[in-house]
């Protein structure tokens, strides 16, 4: 177990990280366990990163745009879903050694299950790293997935078949990850941006964080708590935009 005599550092490793909301439901979720940890930006370099993840304060690690693959160089072991996902986003130690993990896809596919998401048959539109994370764990669930994006880049033949982003018809549960929000039937939007989170991405968000905190403290609070939390982080945050435009226009 983790002591508890000092504080430890959880740090999260991307840019832009300006309105990431997880230093907050981190920390939040952290005191309502009884543990003591700074969740930290970090903007730095790999080089650098790496210096921070060996020290003995450091607990572990979230990593972001654009960094997932990069982070998973730096590790001594990729779990299996990292490896499937070819990215990392949660970093945690082990016996000494830098484990790089990756909980983007469970904990999307957590929430679907609580929202009675169908998931026998799924598009994803768009093809970047988080893409693949979701494919990745789609296909754990024996789901028949069609991954749509621009340019094909190789991987998404290991867990279906690859169309043009123009081909897309919204005929079956559709998982957007594109940088803007799309509209249609039967479909969720997961990228976003300060003031504007989804309930899905806010979701998405919460319980692959609390899929990282086991890994970092082997028990926290409850998965419910950990969404509660994360909402009500995702909605200071949306009430912050607000005031912040009403006062631009005085």
């Amino acid at each position: 177990m983790i002591p508890q005599n000092h504080t430890n550092f959880i740090y999260i490793w991307g840019n832009p990280l300006d309105f990431s909301l997880s230093p907050f439901f981190q920390e939040h979720c952290a005191i309502l366990a009884g543990k003591r940890i700074l969740y930290k930006i970090f903007r730095g370099s790999a080089r650098e990163f790496l210096q921070l993840l060996k020290s003995g304060r450091c607990i572990g690690a979230n990593v972001t745009i654009p960094h997932k693959i990069e982070a998973a160089e730096l590790c001594d072991e990729l779990t299996e879903k990292a490896r499937k996902a070819g990215s990392v986003n949660t970093i945690f130690k082990e016996n000494g050694r830098i484990i790089g993990d990756n909980t983007d896809g469970a904990g999307l596919v957590k929430w679907l299950k609580i929202k009675g998401a169908d998931l026998e048959r799924c598009a994803i539109l768009g093809n970047g790293g988080s893409a693949r994370s979701i494919a990745a764990a789609l296909s754990e669930e024996k789901c028949k997935i069609t991954i749509f994006g621009r340019t094909e880049k190789g991987w998404e033949k290991n867990f279906g078949g690859f169309k043009n982003l123009s081909e897309w018809e919204n005929d079956v549960f559709t998982i957007s990850t594109l940088p803007f929000e799309v509209k249609g039937k039967n479909l969720i939007n997961i990228g976003y941006s300060s003031g504007n989170i989804s309930i899905d991405a806010t979701m998405m968000l919460a319980f692959q964080g609390w899929l990282g905190a086991q890994r970092w403290f082997g028990e926290t609070v409850s998965e419910e708590t950990f969404a509660r939390v994360t909402l009500l982080h995702a909605k200071a945050q949306s009430n912050q935009k607000f005031i912040l435009n009403l006062a631009a226009k005085k």
